[in-house]
């Protein structure tokens, strides 16, 4: 009897099985459903927010200082009307426990300086260059990084969610300023601008302009280098003990 050889039709059987088996089987990744694209009726809206604005202001600013509590950060607080031009830069460097401010205001002249270190409080003012030292001044992350006035150009604001942006990694909601509220509750008439919160609870920025008669106040705010902020040693300050 001869035996006939059956390898290369077992190879073709083989082939056969594996194709089917493909076509059936569980989905390649390439063929898996993409995950739902972030839209403002399904993202995960932080405490004091939703989709119509802020649920409560108050709740909305302690979620955002929870959220980047100890985290290194850089934010910029601007306020501009008619006349004047007031801008805090705050940066707050976790890893070198250093944090540092810079104050100016157009009206009255300012340009302030101060540079915080376990060595104490370093204060230097630009227009008139004098440089101070408070050894003994105790200051902690909370207190200098913290923007001051951050929650005053968000009371009674009528908001809109446009749409999902991406900040620092993560989520945002950015929201359109449309009015007051409650026009009678501010000294304004009107508000326009934008707003922008991310999922993880921090307002990322935002860009608000109120206006009455004869009176327009244009604030801006912005977060950066969240988690990467570095403070180094400024120029201004000698080397060596003061």
């Amino acid at each position: 009897m001869v035996n006939r050889v059956r390898g290369p039709r077992s190879v073709m059987l083989l082939a056969v099985v594996l194709i089917l088996a493909g076509c059936t089987g569980s989905p390649t990744p390439e063929q898996q459903s993409p995950a739902p694209e972030a839209t403002v009726e399904n993202v995960s809206y932080p405490s004091g927010w939703s989709q119509e604005g802020i649920a409560d202001i108050g709740t909305a600013i302690q979620t955002h200082k929870t959220t980047v509590q100890n985290t290194s950060r850089t934010s910029r607080l601007s306020t501009v009307d008619d006349d004047s031009n007031r801008t805090v830069v705050r940066t707050l460097d976790t890893d070198a426990g250093a944090a540092s401010i810079r104050w100016t205001d157009t009206l009255f002249g300012s340009d302030e300086h101060y540079y915080y270190t376990a060595e104490g409080v370093f204060e230097y003012d630009r227009t008139t260059g004098e440089l101070s030292r408070n050894p003994d001044e105790n200051w902690t992350p909370s207190r200098v990084a913290s923007q001051e006035g951050l929650e005053q150009p968000l009371v009674a604001l009528e908001l809109n969610a446009t749409r999902t942006v991406t900040v620092a990694e993560t989520t945002a909601v950015r929201y359109r300023v449309t009015g007051f509220k409650d026009p009678d509750s501010v000294p304004f008439d009107t508000a326009s601008g934008q707003i922008t919160v991310s999922e993880a609870g921090f307002i990322a920025e935002y860009n608000i302009t109120r206006a009455s008669e004869g009176n327009t106040r244009q604030t801006r705010y912005d977060l950066s280098a969240v988690g990467t902020a570095t403070v180094n040693r400024p120029a201004w300050l000698p080397d060596g003990e003061m």
